[in-house]
């Protein structure tokens, strides 16, 4: 199986990917490795795994990646997710975690993808206060709110299934 994974050199993603090539898969790794990407976690899969330091947001190499790696499954990890950052530049997590994510549903509809996996980290669900838990009802932000409207509502990708996820 051809698996592309978005963020795979994130905390998470590169668990993911160690485990994707542990377990036989061919892994194209996509990561624009900010402050959250650090190599060093893929250091055990180098030379096992495709990696390309790509923003998601960059519509022409997201389409020459699919084009010549033909990807099946999409994980994606990749966003910005650290709440203090988002006080301070909000328009980047806008671009980063809804116009990104667009752009590679976009890309999985043309280049007909199998399975696109949306990964999330409890972070989407705001802030909780001083007492309390998450739960599956908790609200969810505003921008994952939209994520979801437009992976549901807005894009016909009728070949691809898509999958939600929220690690807590």
């Amino acid at each position: 199986m051809r698996v592309l994974v978005t963020g795979g050199a994130g905390f998470i993603g590169s668990e993911f990917v160690r485990q994707c090539v542990e377990r036989g898969f061919y892994v194209i790794v996509v990561d624009k490795l900010t402050y959250a990407g650090d190599l060093e976690r893929l250091a055990e899969v180098e030379g096992k795994i495709r990696l390309y330091r790509v923003d998601i947001r960059d519509t022409n190499a997201i389409a020459d990646i699919f084009s010549k790696e033909k990807p099946q499954v999409i994980v994606h990890f990749a966003a910005e997710s650290h709440v203090d950052r988002s006080i301070f530049e909000p328009s980047v997590f806008m671009e980063s975690n809804i116009l990104g994510t667009l752009n590679l549903l976009n890309a999985s509809k043309n280049h007909q993808v199998e399975r696109f996996i949306n990964i999330s980290t409890d972070e989407v669900y705001g802030e909780l206060g001083e007492e309390g838990f998450f739960s599956e009802e908790t609200p969810l932000k505003f921008d994952f709110i939209n994520l979801e409207h437009i992976l549901f509502k807005k894009l016909n990708i009728s070949d691809t299934h898509i999958f939600l996820s929220h690690l807590m």
